[in-house]
Order: C-alpha cells, then sequence, then structure tokens
C-alpha cells in the first residue's frame, strides 16, 4: 500500500486550507454615496460570511458595527479617509438639477478631477499601492472610480465591476457587451419601444456619452495621475481594463429594468440589497405607534433618497405637499432632515404628517398598513416598492429617475408626475387615484412575483460568479472577441458600408450596361431605318 510522504501532505494541507480560509478579496469605493453603499454592504457581508477575507475601502467610512451581527469582523478589514468622507457626504445635487438633465454630465469632468486628485493623494491609496498582500480579485464601484484602477496593475489582480445602476454605455462597451440602442434607453432616453426619431436621440446620446467618456474623462483622470503621483509613461486606463476586466455585475432585473441582452461576462444582481433574509431594523417605539395607530386608512411614505434632502425643497413645492397630506386621511411620514426649516412660513404642521431625519425605509415599506409611496423614482427605491409590493407616485428630478419613473408607470403600478406639471389638485388627485382603484396595487404585486421567482437570489448569484472569477484565474474564457473592435465594427457599419458601396456600383454599371444596350439597339434602329429610305 502505497504511504504519502512529508511534503505530499504538506500540499494537500495547503490545497484544503485555502479552500478552508476563503479568498482575499479587495473592494474599491472611494468615490461613492449612501445609496452606492446600500448596494455594496450586504455583498461585503455575504462575502465575508461566506469565509473570505475582505478589505473594504469605502470613501463614507462604515464602522464594522454597521454590518450584520452574523459577520466574521476578523474577516473584514475597513480602511478610513476621512478627507473623502467629507467630500463624499457634500455631492452638488438639488431639485434645481430637474431644469438640466444633463448637468451632471457636463459637471462630471470637474468633479472627477477633483475626487481622483483627492484618491491618488490619500494615504489609502499609497497603502495599497505599494502593498506586498497577495490579493485574489479586486471589486470596483462601476461609476466614476476608474482612477483606482491603477491598483489592479499594481496588485496584478484581475478585477469585477459592480454598477449600483442600470449600466452605462461605456460599461457595455468595455465588456464587450451589446448597447442595445434601438431598445435600451440611456438616463437621458425615452421608453424601450422608441420611433425613429427617439432611436435616433438615444443613439447619438449613448454613443456620445461613450466617447465623452473615453476621450475626455479617462485622459482628463490619467493626467491628475500622472501629476499627482508623479509617474510619466502612466499606463492608460483603457489598456488596464482590456487587460484585467473580467466581469460586470450589473443592479438591474427585467422586472424593474428595461430589458437588456448581455455578454456571457454581464450578470444581473438586481435587488441585491433586498434579497435574502437579513434583519432589517426595529423602528422606534414613537414611530411604530405614530403607524400602528394610523388605522384602517394607513399610513403613506415620502422620502427622495440619500443624495436629495427633503428639507432643500423648494418652498413652492413644500407648500403643495404640505396642503395635500392635510386634505387626507392617512398618516404621512416624511424625510425631513432638518425640522426648523419645515415651517418656516409659520403654517402649524399637519397632525397627520410625522418629520423623521433618518427613514427605515425598508421596515416602512413591509409594514402591513403602507398604503403608497412616493419618491423621486431613484433605483433602489424601485427595486424595494417591487420586492415589497406597494404602490408609487414618482417625481424624478436627473440622472436614472425618469426612465425609472417611466417604466414604472408604463407598468402599471406607479404614476410620474413631472415637477414643473404639478399642482395641488394634480397631486391629490394622483394620490386617490392609486388609494382607491385596486389595479396598480395588484399590478405591482404581479411584478414583485416576477422579481421574487429567480432560480437563486442576487446576492448568491453575485457571490458565485466572483468566487467563479478568482477560480477560474479571471475567466479570460468569458471575453467577447468584439471586445477587440472598435464601436463601428461591432455595430457591422464597416459590412453595411461594402454591401452599401457594392449595391451601389452594381446599380452604377446596370444602368450603364442598360444605356449601353439601349444606345446600341437605337443605333441599329437608326442604320436600318436609313436603309430602309436610301432603297
Amino acid at each position: 500500500m502505497r504511504t504519502f510522504c512529508i511534503s505530499e501532505y504538506v500540499i494537500l494541507l495547503l490545497v484544503v486550507t485555502s479552500y478552508i480560509e476563503g479568498y482575499n478579496i479587495l473592494i474599491l469605493a472611494p468615490i461613492t454615496s449612501p445609496s452606492h453603499s446600500i448596494v455594496f454592504k450586504p455583498l461585503v457581508e455575504g462575502l465575508v460570511e461566506s469565509g473570505h477575507f475582505v478589505t473594504y475601502w469605502n470613501g463614507l467610512q462604515p464602522s464594522k458595527s454597521s454590518f450584520s451581527n452574523r459577520t466574521k469582523k476578523d474577516h473584514l478589514r475597513l480602511l478610513k479617509s476621512p478627507n473623502l468622507v467629507k467630500m463624499n457626504s457634500q455631492h452638488e445635487i438639488s431639485f434645481s438639477d430637474r431644469d438640466s438633465p444633463f448637468t451632471l454630465l457636463f459637471r462630471l469632468p470637474r468633479i472627477l478631477m477633483t475626487y481622483c486628485k483627492a484618491v491618488y493623494e490619500d494615504p489609502v491609496f499609497h497603502q495599497l499601492m505599494h502593498s506586498k498582500e497577495r490579493y485574489d480579485l479586486i471589486i470596483v464601484d462601476g461609476f466614476a472610480n476608474e482612477c483606482t484602477l491603477y491598483l489592479a496593475e499594481a496588485l496584478d489582480v484581475p478585477f469585477v465591476y459592480l454598477s449600483c445602476l442600470a449600466p452605462q454605455p461605456w460599461l457595455l462597451y468595455q465588456i464587450g457587451s451589446p448597447l442595445a440602442l434601438e431598445q435600451f434607453p440611456n438616463p437621458a432616453g425615452h421608453r424601450d419601444r422608441m420611433n425613429l426619431g427617439q432611436r435616433l436621440f438615444n443613439s447619438l446620446t449613448s454613443v456620445g456619452g461613450l466617447y465623452l467618456h473615453r476621450w475626455l474623462i479617462l485622459p482628463l483622470i490619467e493626467n491628475v495621475a500622472s501629476q499627482t503621483l508623479g509617474i510619466n509613461n502612466l499606463t492608460s486606463i483603457v489598456e488596464i481594463e482590456n487587460r484585467y476586466l473580467s466581469l460586470l455585475l450589473v443592479n438591474s432585473h427585467f422586472s424593474v429594468n428595461y430589458h437588456l441582452p448581455t455578454a456571457s461576462a454581464v450578470v444581473e444582481v438586481g435587488g441585491i440589497h433586498v434579497s435574502g433574509k437579513r434583519q432589517l431594523p426595529k423602528l422606534s417605539t414613537e414611530l411604530a405607534s405614530f403607524l400602528d395607530n394610523s388605522g384602517d386608512a394607513g399610513f403613506i411614505v415620502i422620502s427622495f433618497g440619500s443624495m436629495l434632502r427633503g428639507d432643500e425643497l423648494p418652498n413652492e413645492f413644500r407648500r403643495i405637499f404640505m396642503s395635500t397630506f392635510a386634505r387626507l386621511k392617512q398618516r404621512v411620514v416624511w424625510k425631513w432632515e432638518n425640522e426648523s426649516r419645515f415651517d418656516e412660513d409659520g403654517e402649524p404642521i399637519p397632525k397627520n404628517i410625522k418629520t423623521i431625519s433618518w427613514l427605515p425605509q425598508q421596515a416602512l415599506l413591509m409594514h402591513p398598513k403602507i398604503r403608497l409611496f412616493i419618491s423621486h423614482g431613484g433605483l433602489l427605491s424601485q427595486f424595494e416598492t417591487v420586492y415589497h409590493g406597494v404602490p408609487s407616485i414618482c417625481l424624478p428630478v436627473w440622472a436614472d429617475h425618469p426612465i425609472n419613473a417611466q417604466k414604472s408607470e408604463d407598468d402599471g403600478y406607479a404614476i410620474r408626475i413631472n415637477w414643473d406639471d404639478l399642482t395641488e389638485e394634480k397631486f391629490y388627485n394622483a394620490i386617490q387615484l392609486m388609494l382607491t382603484n385596486p389595479s396598480y396595487s395588484q399590478r405591482v404585486k404581479q411584478v414583485s412575483a416576477l422579481m421574487h421567482d429567480q432560480i437563486d437570489n442576487p446576492l448568491d448569484r453575485a457571490i458565485f460568479w466572483i468566487e467563479y472569477v478568482i477560480r477560474h484565474r479571471g475567466a479570460p474564457h468569458l471575453r467577447n472577441a468584439s471586445r477587440e473592435l472598435a464601436l463601428p465594427q461591432r455595430a457591422l457599419l464597416d459590412v453595411f458600408l461594402i454591401l452599401m458601396v457594392a449595391i451601389l456600383l452594381a446599380a452604377y454599371l446596370a444602368l450603364r450596361l442598360g444605356w449601353f444596350w439601349c444606345s446600341k439597339y437605337s443605333l441599329k434602329n437608326f442604320v436600318i431605318g436609313t436603309n430602309k429610305k436610301e432603297n
């Protein structure tokens, strides 16, 4: 009988230990927002609970106590950047941005230059840049964090993008996935069913955004990196993506978002922050009493997300909301950060309204007396309302809010109201329609069933594919051959051009040949006619 030598035992022990201890994963989101952090939090918890070691650089500096009690805190290392916390807490977004849908796009280059300079000057970046620690994979926030990709090159590690929004055109392009411009609208676009003019607009804005990102924003980031780090001849970010990008996780799902044909390296994990059985926060005694005593009428929740402060709502809209809510039998829970600004006109606050600076949104949406949710149409709020089966009224402000609101209205479980069209009567009538017409409640429950009916939940799916990429050393077999082609080639414009030239050439030759035969036939008839006359 064969016996094992000591070296074989050592190798076997190392292999077994590697599976027991899990992988070493670096997560980079130094440029972030509260909503993006909400998406990343369950993924961090899930990876740690699966036995992996996670190093998490978040620009809002969460504490270990903010994670689930089930999370193995010794497997989680949080990197802190006080300067980035200050910057990420002061986003330049307000209700006035509703008047300029392209405002953010035009501000993005200046904003990113400021943020990326702060990232490159941060001690955490230099700590990671010169780290001797070996990571198995890097996960990067897919929006505005391209400046961190030099860490992928320095550490020589494949990376995965996690897009907290429906994927931007440049992410789809980089991963080699179809843009599907004929049916997939960008945030400035329309519905999925577009006429010729709308398809033209969607194509121009999508391709324009893609090349603006590639030809303007990325070179600006590279220039900031070169100047701040003092390194000449830096590798381009596009080249780093071509070499190290393995997978794109996107926060989308066909039950809520528009249909998106994707490549094998694109995995939808929409609703990752609502899936699973994580413990939701308990309501305070005062809030619980306010909700429980709402009677059969129930209550309404109004919130405009984490980046738009309720107390920055223009006075004319605040008055419309106040007078409308005062007419309702339902109680209203309103996310309002600064109560001293609520009654600036000296008007008494209606007794059925309760303002609250921090909103336990999911706990409220799960409450049996919830009747309606009024929001800005943010993607996370859309997932939560659908997941918990609550109809909504959407007042979109900027970015992807309009198309999220439009999709919800088209699917029959929401009403979209534009701010410029908002009046007390229109707002009141919309609320009454949502409360009295059962079709909205029935429809949202049907869509909720679609979202729940999945072979696995989004969190487990995300963890599987992250581990898959690590197991297969970057999973190069998932790479599309189209990643090596330029956009005109992917769209087959070169093929159509050749076909068009061939058709035009054939048409030209046919016309020339026809003219030749016609000329020859006419000449022959002329000669015959002349001979007949002479005879």
